[in-house]
């Protein structure tokens, strides 16, 4: 089963002030919504499929949280935010090819930059990520998307503030682009898949994480 939580800030909140400065500290807390038992380890995150993604208006701010396993918002702060609950199964049942839907996601569009070492082997170094902006970014969206079983229709590029925060490894930083738009699925195990392991880099920081609608239009 798949769930979604919508966490809606209350602005008041300085522990969601806080989080929403730093990505790792809102990672840690969205971890913390899950028993200990399951989130201990590095592949925590992938085993309960949590992904997650956080939309500003100029009135509100709320984080789309989406996981196997339905969270707990009790562990939340007092007046941290309101919550809501859904179950995403009946909508990714509803997926077939050939159907025509609405999509949105937080991308962190990357290529790696080679700087001319090489490994033991002798093997040229895959090189650490650069961002993409523009057109770049949107080639690297269209790709993920035939990838992940859709036909783009209408897409947006909305630039987003970017993911940073730290952790004891050191700095993070992940740039933020926001696609929308509407799409043909043309393989739904494809993008079932994709909706529920998440998409390109900094899963864990607010990136990844596809969701979909019926296109009513």
């Amino acid at each position: 089963m798949t769930h979604l939580t919508l966490l809606h800030l209350d602005p008041r909140s300085r522990d969601a002030a806080t989080d929403l400065r730093d990505a790792n500290r809102m990672h840690q807390r969205i971890m913390g919504m899950y028993p200990d038992t399951l989130t201990s380890g590095d592949a925590a995150r992938h085993s309960l499929g949590i992904l997650h993604r956080v939309e500003r208006t100029p009135q509100s701010t709320t984080v789309l949280v989406q996981s196997a396993m339905a969270a707990d918002p009790t562990t939340l702060p007092d007046r941290y935010a309101t919550t809501q609950q859904r179950n995403l199964t009946p909508l990714l049942d509803w997926l077939a090819d050939g159907r025509t839907i609405r999509y949105r996601i937080d991308g962190s569009p990357t290529r790696s930059v080679r700087d001319g070492t090489r490994d033991d082997r002798g093997r040229l170094n895959r090189g650490k990520p650069a961002p993409l902006h523009g057109k770049d970014a949107i080639d690297w969206w269209e790709r993920k998307a035939r990838t992940a079983g859709l036909e783009l229709h209408e897409t947006l590029d909305i630039p987003q503030e970017p993911a940073t925060g730290y952790r004891a490894t050191g700095p993070i930083r992940h740039t933020l682009t926001r696609f929308e738009g509407t799409a043909v699925v043309t393989n739904h195990h494809a993008l079932r898949t994709a909706i529920t392991d998440g998409i390109g880099r900094g899963l864990a920081y607010g990136a990844g994480l596809l969701s979909i609608a019926p296109h009513r239009g």
